[in-house]
Order: structure tokens, then C-alpha cells, then sequence
């Protein structure tokens, strides 16, 4: 059985240094020679994510087990967010940005690890050698996947993105590798229900959501920067923005400690084209708290919350059955708790940031 590493969540930078190189923050293990080099790269995140998670803002999850590697072992290169790639918009530079890096500091036996699908050039210019470094991107569900054939690996995070993976690229090694939280950062809170919880803005069915606060009774509390306030929210809605300045931890205890349940409700995707939610789900789920979760998009596939114990799903747009649900839990506290309770357990059984790291070695190191 492969090892996970310790559990640091509260002190991310334990056990490793940095330094500034080729337009990178580069991460090295303490005392350790580094077994190989990876340049992770995404869509948000890397070098800023890096700094903000030092001062205890973004949870260190958001890295996708960057941290985790390097105490493991490796050598890793944090870049800044690339854009959504569009070839008719920002072609350029784009990741073409980063060849410099590729070249002279990754080497060889390097590896590319994008923890989304925003790679164009480097999957590209490998085809055409002009550089011999591993690619391996991400994916959550039945997304489009530019040069997908170029790719070494890919790591899929849902059942669909995997099937959907070696569709797109029949010699690349693909893993289905569960997302985790750091469970380090989430604290264990008695459940003391008051509100019921919404957080997260994309593709959040707001239409459904605001319907079924109208046909309740009960207190919701929906959290967004940038939630639309032009619904006609009723009274029983507390609206918030989040308090500016505060703590992931912070943000935990203050949103978690009195939610009677997580609603993750969603804009319907029959196709599994996303898995919207799931760090919404996650989330919810490490912090103890039963979820109601819209049936759609690829999540179900990777998780059923009913099958599981740790929630309830609902059919897409049908406010109706979201109120159902909703006094389903809100009636049975002791069974809600049970559910919550069920919810960590898996978090600490399967979706957290350790088993993911350790997998993720482990499918690097085959590469």
C-alpha cells in the first residue's frame, strides 16, 4: 500500500523552499535531492495561489497535490494562470510562454502537469520535438481537450472524464484519480443546524434556487462575490459576499457551523460535459454537513450521495423536489447528522489531498 504524506495542511510551507527561476516560483523538498522535475500549470492558481495559501486564503488543495510532490520528492515549478485557450482570440504566447522554461530548467525527464485542459503549444511542440518533456493534463469530465493525442497521460477526475479521456487519446495512459481536500483545514464542528447553505456561482441554477426559498419556510444563507442580486430573493435568504480579509479557516467555521445541509444546485448537463460542484461537494462533505446535489453533470458518476449515505439528489430545475428534500433533512436532524458524519468519513477514506498526492505519484512516476 502506497504511503501518504503527512498531513501539514496548517503549515504549507513546512519542509520546503523556493526560489524564483524562468519566470517560475520553484519548490524544492528540504535535504533531498529531487527525484524529477514537474512544471505545474492551470488555469488559475500557481504562483499567486502559492502566496495566498502561505497566508492561509486558499486552501492548499487548489494546487492539486503541487505541495504534496514536492514532500514527496520532487521538484516542482509553479507558473503563472494561463487563460481559457481560444485560437481565434488568445493564441499568443499563451503556454508558448513557458517553452524557456521547458527547455532549460524542466529537462527531459520532466513532466508537464496541467490541472486543467488550457495547454495548446507545448502538447503541440512536443509532436514536432521541439522538446521531449512528458505532458499530462486534467480533466473533470467530457471536456474538449486541445492536442489531446500529444499527451502522455491524463488524469481524470470522474468515471466520464475517463472514458472520455481514451476516446481522445488512445495511447496516452490515463488514471482516474478522486479529488480530496486538505483535511488538515477542516475543523470538526458539532452539528447545529440553522441555515441551509449555498455557495458558488458557476453554473449555479439560481432560477430553481430562488423558486424554492419562495416555497419555504425554512432560513437559507447563499454565499457569492458575484451571485445575481436581481432575483426576487425572499426575506428567509440572507445574502452575503463573504467577509473581505478572512481566513479559508475563517470562512469554514462561519458558513459551516450553523448549515443544516449544502445545496449544490445546478444548471442541468445531460451530456456530463463538467462536473460543476465538486469542490462545493468536497468541501461540504469534509466539513460534516449533508449535501442536496442536482443529478446532473458527471459528479453522480464519481459520487451518489444517496447510494453513499451522505446526501440526497434531486432532479434538475424542479424547486419542488428541492423543498421536499430540504424538510426531508430539516425534520430529521439526528439522520442529517448521520449523513454529515458519513461525509468525512469518506473525505477521510478516499477524497483527500493525500491519497490524491499519493496516487498521483504514483501515476507520474509510471510515465
Amino acid at each position: 500500500m502506497k504511503k501518504s504524506p503527512p498531513t501539514v495542511d496548517l503549515e504549507p510551507a513546512h519542509g520546503i523552499t523556493e526560489r524564483n527561476e524562468y519566470g517560475l516560483t520553484i519548490l524544492t523538498p528540504v535535504g533531498v535531492k529531487p527525484r524529477r522535475r514537474v512544471l505545474y500549470v492551470n488555469s488559475y492558481g500557481g504562483r499567486c495561489h502559492w502566496n495566498e495559501i502561505k497566508h492561509g486564503v486558499v486552501a492548499p488543495h487548489h494546487l492539486w497535490g503541487s505541495l504534496e510532490l514536492v514532500r514527496l520528492g520532487y521538484e516542482v515549478g509553479l507558473a503563472e494562470p494561463l487563460p481559457d485557450f481560444y485560437l481565434h482570440r488568445n493564441p499568443l504566447p499563451h503556454d508558448l510562454r513557458l517553452l524557456s522554461a521547458v527547455r532549460s530548467w524542466l529537462g527531459r525527464d520532466g513532466i508537464v502537469y496541467c490541472g486543467h485542459n488550457v495547454l495548446y503549444w507545448l502538447p503541440l511542440l512536443r509532436e514536432l520535438g521541439a522538446h521531449h518533456c512528458r505532458i499530462v493534463s486534467l480533466l473533470f469530465a467530457r471536456e474538449p481537450l486541445d492536442q489531446s493525442r500529444a499527451h502522455s497521460g491524463i488524469i481524470a477526475l470522474t468515471p466520464p472524464a475517463a472514458e472520455h479521456a481514451r476516446k481522445l487519446a488512445p495511447k496516452a495512459k490515463v488514471a482516474h484519480l478522486s479529488w480530496g481536500a486538505s483535511l488538515g483545514l477542516f475543523p470538526r464542528l458539532d452539528y447545529a443546524p440553522e441555515r441551509f447553505l449555498s455557495c458558488g456561482r458557476t453554473r449555479r441554477d439560481d432560477v430553481t434556487l430562488v423558486a424554492a426559498a419562495n416555497l419555504s419556510r425554512r432560513a437559507f444563507r447563499v454565499v457569492s462575490p458575484l451571485r445575481p442580486s436581481d432575483y426576487s430573493w425572499p426575506s428567509n435568504v440572507q445574502l452575503s459576499r463573504g467577509a473581505p480579509g478572512e481566513t479559508y479557516s475563517e470562512f469554514l467555521r462561519e458558513q459551516y457551523g450553523d448549515c443544516a445541509a449544502s445545496l449544490i444546485i445546478l444548471s442541468p448537463d445531460p451530456l456530463q460535459r463538467t462536473a460543476v460542484g465538486m469542490t462545493n461537494l468536497i468541501e461540504a462533505l469534509a466539513m460534516g454537513r449533508p449535501v442536496i446535489v442536482t443529478r446532473t453533470g458527471a459528479i453522480p458518476a464519481e459520487l451518489d450521495v444517496e447510494r453513499a449515505g451522505c446526501g440526497l439528489h434531486i432532479e434538475p430545475s424542479d424547486p419542488q423536489a428541492l423543498v421536499r428534500a430540504i424538510e426531508q433533512v430539516a425534520t430529521d436532524p439526528r439522520a442529517a447528522a448521520e449523513m454529515g458524519a458519513k461525509g468525512r468519513a469518506m473525505c477521510e477514506r478516499r477524497y483527500n489531498m493525500g491519497r490524491f498526492a499519493s496516487d498521483l505519484h504514483g501515476f507520474l512516476d509510471s510515465l
